[in-house]
């Protein structure tokens, strides 16, 4: 099962399955409040972790998207795409516009008490023209991480966050259930998932993929790898227990894995910055022979 975006007016014209109807297959962003709450979680997350440097980091960052969407949000017109065969806001539906880079050259110009190491990164950004930075955030949309610096990509992806968030949050089409077999990626706009999260008091825990681009989640039926599909030997690990809020979900047929972040267990989860707090669970997971299917757009591995 995939999910898929059509518009309105052709939703009675779909077949569902009826037991998939009762289920809500989509959540759009809520870009307002989104990045704050990150933010806040972050700065959690920092007063008992290793890597609280990077994590108030990343909570700046944060902060500052959430200043970008409350002081300059988006306005395109997007009511035609939604009428398509690929995601709306795919780049085979929706080539990527300049726009983003505005929010980009304020992002590194807001990035003020940070450390030298930091203003280097954003020094070596702000001399790229604009087909240069054209062609890294293309890169980076395709899957091509290798071919962007990783401390410039999360500034990047920062910057396409804060525009592609806001342009789901207006997409009008409704989800559908199609009864095919394909790789989980973002039916809003294409991207791969950051992890995947059984939402506080969702019924009968029912899972959900998170975006890592657009921010949007998705419904994804338990005990099935998100990569290949697989539903047999799927193993869970933790480093706590069996009943810890967090877990990796790990696919013996492709050797991937995907974390799964249990917001009844924990109701302070926050996808993207519990994903990064728990890297000692990403590293304990990859030393028995898994690799992540999914990004985390604070952390690009070179």
């Amino acid at each position: 099962m995939s999910i898929k975006i059509i518009p309105q007016q052709q939703l009675e014209q779909q077949t569902i399955n009826s037991v998939i109807r009762q289920i809500p297959l989509l959540f759009y962003p809520l870009p307002k409040t989104l990045y704050i709450r990150r933010a806040k979680r972050l700065k959690e997350l920092a007063t008992k972790s290793t890597f609280s440097d990077y994590l108030n980091f990343c909570a700046t960052i944060a902060e500052q998207q959430a200043n970008l969407v409350k002081h300059n949000p988006i306005n395109i017109d997007i009511v035609n795409i939604e009428n398509s065969e690929y995601p709306p806001l795919s780049l085979a539906n929706l080539p990527l516009s300049t726009f983003w880079q505005d929010y980009l050259s304020q992002l590194l110009t807001l990035m003020t008490n940070t450390t030298e190491q930091v203003m280097s990164v954003i020094h070596q950004l702000k001399q790229n023209n604009t087909q240069q930075l054209q062609e890294k955030a293309l890169h980076l949309l395709n899957g091509e991480f290798k071919c962007v610096a990783g401390n410039e990509a999360v500034f990047i992806w920062s910057a396409l966050s804060v525009y592609y968030c806001q342009l789901a949050s207006q997409v009008k089409g409704k989800a559908i259930a199609e009864s095919t077999d394909k790789n989980w990626l973002c039916p809003v706009c294409n991207s791969m998932p950051v992890a995947s999260v059984i939402q506080l008091g969702s019924n009968n825990g029912l899972r959900y993929l998170h975006c890592s681009l657009c921010e949007s989640e998705w419904y994804v039926p338990r005990i099935k790898c998100t990569s290949c599909d697989n539903m047999k030997d799927i193993q869970y690990f933790s480093l706590d227990n069996q009943l810890a809020a967090i877990k990796t979900e790990c696919c013996d047929a492709c050797h991937s894995y995907l974390k799964i972040l249990d917001q009844d267990k924990d109701p302070h989860i926050e996808i993207v910055a519990d994903d990064i707090a728990s890297l000692i669970l990403d590293i304990k997971t990859e030393e028995e022979g898994y690799a992540k299917s999914g990004i985390n757009p604070f952390i690009f591995a070179q």
